[in-house]
């Protein structure tokens, strides 16, 4: 079932962005700063949104009355705009990551379309634009090819014949772009890009906008990710990062709230009694399922920014501190005992240490996987979670303490081994 066009296509809501938006934003973290939009189908809503957008890059409009012929016909009308330079020509309804465009290192004086080998990649095979392949080189293109190889990602570098191919074409009737790509297939005048491996889609139907949704929240994953993160925690950030998006808070809103979360479960925590425990416990796994959702949305939203990494550092290092004192206080109010101050202090300690000497110890070596211990911020927060919830304050200290010290002792014994 093909989408539903109450609004434009290019404007169809995606995770914070619209279809057009997301391209706009790939295209602007790859260095392009100007972008030549041609519209057709009710024109002025596409300019209007996308002049309030605010995207961070010129952008140049170009209205083509006659839509509905073909999207050949739309790329012809940029002649008077283009048919100087070499550009890159994308479909608005085409998601793909930015490490799609990869490979523009380096000039060519052909044209070149970006193609997927791998067919378990296609979300629609039947409706992709297929490609056979002559060596290295396309041959046929169409979407009734039998006998193909790959199939056309919606991606294409053009130099300025594109146009005369494209003028070719539309006065033989032929109104479609890939009517000019074969022709320039035929000439000798196209190369190929090989995309095989990255993640692209055509959205055409409400099915395969569900599945481009998957794959992207799919991706949210870091490779810093700790254990709990990677199995459990963003299982469920990424669910409310999809509805968080789409109300405009910003992700150094969530780094507050999240804050805000886990210094509620220190003073939950500091009454000591045995239902608070189990009330705070739950806050502070629920606060570090929405430490994710911050990162989560700037990803989403091409908003990353070194301020708000350097705010969700500094607001993760104050709640550590409040949970761990919050608990050393209800459980010494409630008990009386003052071991609780010791083992709270080096359980502080350790994991001030552990956060202090992560990154200076990683950037020693090459590869992460020669750090052994999962021990991030997440796994510590569930260790405190965990003991919270079982009235276990002075073991959840004590295993707090053993690890992070025992992991920063050993750190400084590679360390030294390694530039003595």
């Amino acid at each position: 079932m093909r989408l539903q066009q109450a609004v434009p296509k290019p404007l169809t809501p995606f995770l914070g962005l619209t279809l057009i938006e997301r391209i706009i934003q790939s295209l602007k973290q790859k260095g392009i700063t100007e972008v030549v939009i041609v519209t057709g189908y009710l024109s002025s809503e596409v300019i209007e949104k996308l002049n309030e957008s605010k995207t961070g890059i010129k952008l140049t409009f170009i209205e083509n009355p006659e839509w509905e012929k073909g999207n050949g016909v739309s790329a012809l009308r940029a002649k008077p705009v283009l048919e100087n330079e070499n550009f890159l020509l994308l479909m608005c309804d085409h998601l793909f990551y930015p490490d799609m465009l990869e490979p523009l290192s380096g000039g060519s004086d052909k044209s070149a379309m970006w193609i997927d080998r791998d067919m378990d990649n296609v979300f629609d095979i039947d409706d992709a634009t297929k490609v056979r392949l002559e060596g290295k080189v396309p041959g046929k293109i169409g979407k009734n090819l039998k006998d193909f190889d790959a199939v056309d990602c919606g991606i294409f570098y053009c130099t300025n014949e594109i146009f005369a191919a494209l003028e070719r074409t539309v006065s033989e009737g032929k109104f479609q772009l890939a009517d000019a790509v074969q022709y320039l297939a035929d000439k000798g005048r196209l190369d190929i890009v090989d995309a095989t491996g990255k993640f692209w889609i055509d959205i055409d139907t409400g099915k395969s906008l569900r599945y481009a949704k998957k794959r992207v929240l799919d991706s949210l994953s870091k490779p810093t990710d700790g254990a709990i993160s990677r199995l459990f925690n963003r299982r469920l950030s990424k669910h409310i990062t999809c509805q968080l998006v789409k109300t405009g808070i910003s992700p150094n809103t969530v780094s507050v709230i999240a804050f805000l979360l886990t210094f509620f479960s220190s003073v939950v925590f500091a009454f000591g009694e045995r239902l608070y425990l189990l009330i705070g416990g739950i806050l502070v796994q629920f606060s570090s399922i929405l430490d994710g959702c911050d990162g989560e949305i700037a990803r989403l939203k091409f908003i990353s920014s070194r301020y708000g990494t350097f705010l969700d550092s500094v607001l993760d290092r104050y709640a550590d501190s409040l949970v761990i004192f919050g608990l050393a206080y209800g459980y010494w109010r409630s008990h009386g005992d003052f071991l609780v101050w010791a083992l709270g202090f080096f359980a502080l300690a350790g994991v001030f240490a552990f956060s202090y000497t992560n990154a200076r110890y990683e950037a020693i070596f090459e590869t992460p996987e020669q750090i052994k211990v999962p021990l991030r911020r997440d796994m510590r927060l569930l260790i405190i979670a965990v003991g919270a919830v079982t009235n276990q304050v002075l073991i959840t200290f004590l295993i707090l303490a053993a690890l992070t010290n025992i992991e920063i002792l050993r750190r400084m014994i590679v360390v030294r081994r390694l530039l003595s």
